[in-house]
């Protein structure tokens, strides 16, 4: 059996490493592709894009090279642009689809409240670390220490978080003909009515898989995840 491709977007300010836990534990019957946005990761020469739209584009030329369908995980912001991808392919009629987005740690779209009055991209460095940290993010004291991290780090944020902006402004009614698993830690900041709004996103079916941890309970909890991602896709098989 061909193995089905699974496409791993990362959170803001994040890269595609921090799936390498999970991508190491998943089955042969999984294929994993962790993407890194533009600068960063693999991707750090690029620019970073600042909307929805060039998220999507960027990721167009690697999901081209899949023959069928696929599934997405995306966590946090991730989630957001898997669900912008898997309607944008939907639109054109591409030949890969999503099939199933694990929209992990995020609110549903219509219930999400934009964290900035103005454009983030003109926040200073403090005020996007804070809006960060408010938003169950946070981040490393060496990296809040060291000049050069630091404010490459602030760009990045100002510029993920102006994705989800984009997105929410213009994009919340987006609707894939997915399924969507909504998988979250206990702990983050979400409430339950923000996490069941995801169900107005799909004209497929919606579910809900809860685990221990907060806003980056990934980390605590690779088994739970394998075994949801990997009953997925035995479930779609049989």
């Amino acid at each position: 059996m061909t193995p089905h491709p699974l496409v791993l977007l990362h959170h803001a300010g994040g890269s595609a490493a921090y799936f390498d836990p999970l991508v190491k534990a998943l089955p042969p019957e999984i294929a994993p592709l962790a993407v890194d946005l533009p600068g960063r990761g693999r991707r750090w020469r690029e620019t970073p894009v600042t909307t929805i739209d060039e998220a999507v584009d960027s990721l167009l030329e690697t999901v081209s090279v899949i023959d069928g369908p696929f599934s997405v995980f995306g966590h946090s912001l991730g989630a957001y642009v898997g669900l912008a991808l898997a309607a944008r392919l939907e639109e054109t009629g591409a030949r890969s689809q999503c099939v199933t987005l694990f929209a992990s740690a995020n609110s549903g779209p219509r219930g999400a409240v934009l964290p900035f009055e103005g454009s983030p991209l003109t926040t200073t460095d403090e005020e996007i670390f804070e809006i960060t940290a408010k938003s169950g993010g946070g981040l490393s004291q060496q990296v809040l220490d060291h000049p050069q991290l630091r404010r490459r780090t602030a760009d990045l944020l100002r510029a993920d978080f102006s994705v989800s902006q984009s997105f929410l402004s213009r994009q919340r009614r987006t609707v894939t003909e997915a399924d969507i698993v909504v998988c979250y830690g206990t702990d983050d900041i979400f409430t339950a009515e923000q996490l069941d709004q995801w169900r107005l996103n799909t004209t497929a079916s919606t579910e809900t898989r809860l685990f221990p941890g907060g806003h980056f309970y990934i980390e605590q909890n690779v088994p739970g995840l394998v075994e949801t991602i990997a009953g997925r896709q035995h479930a779609r098989v049989t």
